[in-house]
């Protein structure tokens, strides 16, 4: 217990004039005082209760209501040379050092050698030059489809060359709109549909693009794939491969606003591997281009019946250490020392050959009488480095309940770790690679406990006895990955030392959820309304809609027609912004399934009143200026299109009145009065305006008699 009686009974007792006015008797024969004693005690006993709970007793409950520890994630950057003219092929788990915090690469790519060298807009006929979105050190912003983009207005990508990959990857930086909520979990409208198109030998072409930039709205990625037969294309300013991209339809709130390009970029994630699975089909040579084979250990697996365990296989020429090679120091190049001898015979062996800088692995079941079986994970290569080959053996299932085995590293990535599990029959070992999500029975369920680096076996199934070796394992350090944008990585390797940089921040590292943030969720949750019953709810999940930029809300009850009617402004630049059928469309589609059965909503724009202002002001003799000051007082006062005044706020003379009267200029202010222009809007109540319930107010006339001096002296202004 973090607390004793007496301290939750003081600290109650201090709280009690916050909420009411009313208690005034904290004597034990006030029955209000018996009844918070009860209750004190009562969350006593349930706070030792629940102090008792294991953490996995605890977790099933979160799990009750719902909540479950969302695991560990590693970070994800973008990065580019800072020498774009140089082209580097990285292999698969190169890695790249901004600090002490390490990223990798997870698939062989290619970076720098490619060049976006323009970027236009079409704004009908009229050409944009979009060249200051390529220069970071001035960053500038352009509007790239016009200030009114229509369907038919385009953006151009011009490159020197296109590589050859499958897909690669842009970074847009745009200038946000304020308001905006983010996009994830949009209702399926979108503000534009873009077609992007690739400039070939038959005209422009479509080609695949994930743009997660929803067209320019928002920062992100595109990523292009499905480019074949690309030429040079002449019908801008600068010559080049040409990816553009054109809208087929567009009904945006606020006009795209772009910051800077960024083309060609490598994607990496913050994690530090000890040794990883590659998949391979069978039927085909095996290429080995990974930055882990720098010392040389793997071990080769091969499925030879289609569902069945996984055989290891061994090599016909060196056995289990690829160390047939070495590195030149002076051409920085892998330098084979010697030809495999193959061994001959019958046996599950593999051969190795050389190509470039790549080991091949080739299989011959006619030469040896084995061989991998068809599927794309017939054959599996277990790549580690040296300290993991040493530390792979973690031991044997006993098979007894919550069985727990220390792993050779802590804070552990969860989606890159697998287990090897090594059992017998009559020929001989087989191996199965066992993730932790495994369901099905007989298999080996486990829980990765990847903060303390430990495995607890919750179900052994059928590998009673097995030894388990490590298979795939990489740490990561969560948040630290979330690198600004900007920062210099390292890169170290046969073509030296290289420099890279981010043009966007890390995103997506972060620790596992402790069960304390979990329970903290599950109140958040609980405390933030699902589905809308009174009007604050509907003002607040309004106010939220995924990729909306709403501004203002107001929800009333219409008894007549028994209709909840909602008034809703939207952020917006224009004077008098309205609510456009496309928001009104995402807004009738956001609340369909968080409505209450039966109830009807009706959503509308803003209406707008002009109020004006009408007064006698006295100002001191000489100020400068006080005309301007007063003014800007009044319509900052007036103007609920742009302040924090709600729909339907009364205007109150009163306060108008202190808020001049406070001024430095002002002497005395008389003969203030405020006067709506529509009596069908709003009205005059006594000295105050009190607008409709769906109207915003905005300043009007303003007749001002403004004098020098004291009231009843001489001299105007």
């Amino acid at each position: 217990m973090d607390k004793t009686f007496e301290e939750w009974w003081e600290e109650s007792l201090k709280k009690i004039p916050v909420y009411t006015s009313e208690w005034t008797n904290f004597n034990p024969s006030d029955p209000g005082v018996t009844i918070l004693e009860y209750f004190i005690a009562f969350h006593m006993m349930q706070q030792k209760s629940m102090d008792g709970f294991s953490q996995g007793a605890v977790e099933n409950l979160l799990k009750m209501a719902g909540i479950i520890r969302r695991p560990g994630a590693c970070a994800r950057v973008l990065l580019k040379m800072k020498q774009p003219g140089q082209s580097v092929l990285f292999p698969a788990y190169q890695q790249f050092w901004v600090g002490e915090t390490v990223f990798e690469t997870e698939k062989p790519q290619r970076a720098g050698g490619h060049k976006l060298v323009g970027v236009y807009g079409m704004e009908e006929e009229k050409i944009l030059d979009g060249g200051v979105l390529l220069q970071e050190e001035i960053p500038m912003s352009i509007k790239i489809f016009g200030d009114c983009p229509k369907a038919g207005n385009a953006v151009y990508f011009i490159m020197d060359s296109l590589p050859q990959e499958e897909e690669f990857y842009f970074y847009v930086d745009v200038v946000k709109t304020p308001c905006r909520n983010d996009f994830e979990g949009t209702a399926g409208q979108r503000f534009a549909e873009v077609s992007w198109q690739c400039y070939t030998q038959e005209g422009f072409q479509e080609i695949s693009c994930k743009d997660q930039t929803e067209a320019f709205l928002t920062h992100g990625e595109l990523v292009f794939s499905g480019i074949h037969g690309a030429v040079v294309y002449s019908g801008m300013p600068n010559s080049g491969y040409c990816i553009r991209g054109v809208l087929k339809e567009a009904s945006y709130d606020t006009a795209p606003q772009l910051l800077s390009v960024h083309g060609f970029l490598l994607e990496a994630f913050q994690h530090k591997t000890g040794c990883a699975v590659k998949n391979f089909c069978a039927g085909q040579p095996i290429e080995l281009d990974s930055d882990l084979l720098e010392n040389g250990y793997f071990r080769v697996y091969c499925r030879e019946e289609e569902g069945n365990s996984y055989r290891q296989y061994e090599s016909d020429g060196c056995g289990g250490k690829w160390n047939c090679y070495e590195v030149s120091q002076e051409e920085g190049k892998c330098c084979w020392q010697n030809e495999f001898e193959g061994r001959g015979g019958k046996g599950r062996y593999y051969e190795v050959s050389q190509k470039g800088e790549k080991a091949v692995i080739t299989f011959s079941r006619q030469k040896s009488g084995y061989g991998p079986a068809g599927g794309r994970d017939a054959a599996r290569i277990v790549v580690y480095t040296e300290e993991m080959m040493r530390k792979s053996a973690l031991g044997m299932v006993y098979g007894y309940d919550n069985q727990l085995l220390q792993l050779p590293v802590s804070q552990i990535a969860p989606r890159n770790f697998c287990l090897l599990a090594k059992r017998q029959d009559k020929d001989g070992d087989y191996y199965d690679f066992v993730k932790p999500d495994r369901t099905k029975d007989g298999d080996l369920k486990y829980e990765l406990l990847e903060e303390e680096g430990r495995i607890r076996i919750l179900d052994a199934g059928g590998f009673v006895g097995a030894q388990l070796f490590l298979a795939s394992i990489s740490t990561c350090q969560g948040e630290a990955g979330n690198v600004r944008a900007g920062r210099t990585f390292f890169a170290r390797g046969a073509f030296g030392e290289l420099e890279l940089s981010n043009p966007a921040p890390g995103m997506g590292g972060r620790q596992k959820e402790s069960l304390k943030m979990a329970a903290r969720r599950l109140y958040e949750e609980v405390k933030e309304p699902q589905t809308a019953v009174c009007a604050r709810d509907y003002e607040r999940m309004a106010q939220r809609v995924p990729g909306l930029c709403i501004h203002k809300v107001r929800v009333v009850m219409d008894e007549d027609k028994n209709e909840i009617l909602a008034a809703v402004k939207p952020w917006s630049k224009e004077p008098f912004p309205e609510l456009t059928p496309l928001y009104q469309n995402i807004l009738e589609t956001y609340f369909e399934p968080r409505r209450l059965l039966g109830a009807s909503i009706c959503f509308s724009g803003p209406r707008y009143v002009a109020v004006d202002v009408r007064g006698v002001l006295y100002v001191k003799r000489h100020y400068e200026h006080c005309r301007e000051e007063i003014e800007h007082v009044i319509k900052k006062f007036l103007d609920y299109r742009e302040g924090s005044q709600e729909f339907g706020e009364v205007l109150r003379l009163e306060q108008l009145y202190w808020e001049l009267e406070g001024l430095d200029c002002i002497v005395s202010v008389q003969n203030l009065g405020m006067y709506p222009q529509d009596f069908g809007k709003a009205s005059v109540q006594g000295m105050d305006v009190h607008p409709a319930w769906d109207c915003l107010c905005y300043p009007g006339n303003l007749s001002l008699d403004i004098h020098a001096g004291q009231p009843g002296g001489y001299g105007y202004e």
